[in-house]
Order: structure tokens, then sequence, then C-alpha cells
């Protein structure tokens, strides 16, 4: 994962894609601003196209113990992720790199006053399944 930042306004989501894809954000299309509502499956597409990876969106509270005694917060998926956070007015949204389900890197300027709670996260996956190994079947020791 490497630090990228173009501008700190409107340019969260190319930027940790640019970060998670280890590209520098101008190879990055500006998604939200070039096909705005339909922003999630235009990236799918280029993912799969560029780099044949795909992208899930994990709500935060899968993460959370289920037990009646809760001894742990909500963590979210290992390594690096892209965290959805809430924000207060409600009107927008925004997204930081998340490692390990807490907030790692943030491209703009400190606004956490206008941050509500991490929603969920978007993990980058590798749609090229491994290559399974064929295993010889063992033979049946007989006791000859």
């Amino acid at each position: 994962m490497k630090k990228y930042i173009t501008r700190t306004s409107n340019t969260c989501w190319r930027d940790c894609l640019a970060c998670m894809l280890e590209v520098r954000p101008e190879r990055v299309p500006d998604f939200v601003k070039e096909y705005k509502n339909k922003y999630m499956d235009i990236t799918r597409e280029w993912l799969k196209e560029n780099f044949g990876m795909g992208l899930v969106y994990v709500p935060a509270r899968c993460f959370m113990e289920t037990g009646l005694v809760r001894y742990n917060g909500p963590v979210g998926p290992e390594g690096y992720s892209i965290g959805h956070l809430s924000m207060i007015d409600m009107r927008s949204m925004h997204v930081i790199i998340c490692y390990n389900g807490m907030a790692y890197f943030d491209n703009g300027d400190d606004r956490s006053v206008e941050y509500g709670t991490i929603e969920g996260y978007f993990v980058l996956y590798n749609l090229e399944a491994p290559q399974a190994k064929l295993v010889k079947k063992m033979r049946k020791k007989t006791g000859k």
C-alpha cells in the first residue's frame, strides 16, 4: 500500500483506490465525479478489466462478536481495506485506508469533527482463483 494524495477535496475514492493498487492517482478515473450514481458499477468494471480484481463491501457490524458478552469492538478485515465513514451532515460520505479495521491513512485535511463512525469496508480481491494442485491418491498398504 502506498500513500497518495491528489487534492484534499472530493478525491478520497480515487486516492484510496490508487493507494490500494499502488498506482499513481492520475491512472485512476475520477469515478464519483464522472459517473455520479453509477460510480460503483464502473469502478468494479475498471478493476476487473485493468487489474483482474473485484471489490466487495462488508458492513462493519459483520465483524462484531454476536455473543451476549462483547469483549471486542468492531474490528474490520485483516490487512488493508477502504473504510467507509459516515459523516455528521449525512449529505456526503468519505473513505479512508484502514489496516486491520482501524483508520490508517486519510488523504485529506483532518476533518475528524465531521466524521461519524466506520460503516463498513471495501475489500479488493483477486478474481483469478489459485490453481488447485492434484494430489495423488495414496495406495493402501497391505499387511503382507
